[in-house]
């Protein structure tokens, strides 16, 4: 190991301590996902489960994958979380899919995670943004801002790569150390969003990850889907044609194609 890059991980772990402490007692927007994880141990690490409450909001986007993220982390690391529900798709705005989506779905869900904390007396709400994010199109972004929630993990200057590392050594499956993101993030800016089309979405896309094909995005097309795996994945994906075909068929997608193009964040950006 690089010396220099672990004196770098060592002072980083100690600002983001040293920052959890300033906070006292606060509430961790928990996503399922590998920094939100990592930002929520290191919280309960800190300052002790009483002063760390950790929030899982369940929406529209997020189906049976995110849930079993959810699950995994909190089965092997005997998390306790708290979970709300916030049906996004009952807001016009955001059925509508705009290229702002983000910045609503975020507005809404930390909102609502607000009043969770003036319930608890809670002042610090944190989610797991990290350095980087920073270089993607979040629009989100700009609503915690707004809502004045803390990125810890950014602040201490914290990367993904950097995270990955440390879950590794804590025995993280390497599932769980991909990406995830909203299942809206699968359609065009400006297409209707509905439940069954989501949930179509949702289904093709967890059926591969069962089958070990991972990351994986299922884009919505006209009649059909776009897959973007990994090249690695190209082969192992070609062999299970047929039953991917039927799959995809008797979710309502007439079209099945795979982009050679690989896997790409903001495919509609």
């Amino acid at each position: 190991m690089n010396p220099v890059k672990t004196r770098n991980i060592t002072k980083k772990k100690a600002l983001l301590r040293a920052q959890l402490k300033t906070y006292g007692r606060l509430l961790v927007a928990f996503s399922g996902g590998k920094d939100s994880f990592f930002l929520l141990q290191t919280a309960i690490e800190t300052l002790g489960a009483a002063n760390v409450f950790p929030y899982f909001v369940s929406t529209s986007f997020t189906l049976a994958a995110a849930r079993e993220r959810v699950a995994y982390f909190r089965e092997k690391f005997s998390l306790p979380l708290n979970e709300i529900s916030i049906d996004f798709l009952k807001d016009l705005r955001l059925r509508q899919n705009p290229r702002q989506r983000c910045f609503y779905c975020k507005k809404k869900m930390f909102g609502a995670l607000k009043k969770e904390a003036r319930q608890l007396g809670v002042k610090i709400i944190a989610d797991g943004t990290t350095v980087s994010d920073l270089a993607e199109h979040r629009p989100g972004r700009l609503a915690l801002e707004k809502l004045a929630i803390q990125s810890p993990l950014r602040d201490a200057g914290f990367t993904t790569a950097e995270i990955i590392a440390q879950l590794k050594k804590k025995g993280v499956a390497e599932y769980f150390l991909t990406s995830s993101t909203c299942l809206a993030t699968r359609f065009p800016y400006n297409f209707s969003l509905n439940p069954r089309i989501i949930q179509a979405i949702g289904q093709v896309e967890h059926h591969l990850i069962r089958s070990g094909i991972y990351p994986v995005r299922v884009r919505h097309l006209t009649d059909g889907i776009r897959i973007e795996i990994t090249p690695a994945n190209f082969r192992k994906l070609i062999t299970m044609r047929d039953k991917l075909i039927a799959i995809c068929r008797a979710a309502g997608f007439k079209f099945v194609t795979l982009d050679l193009a690989g896997i790409k964040s903001g495919s509609w950006d």
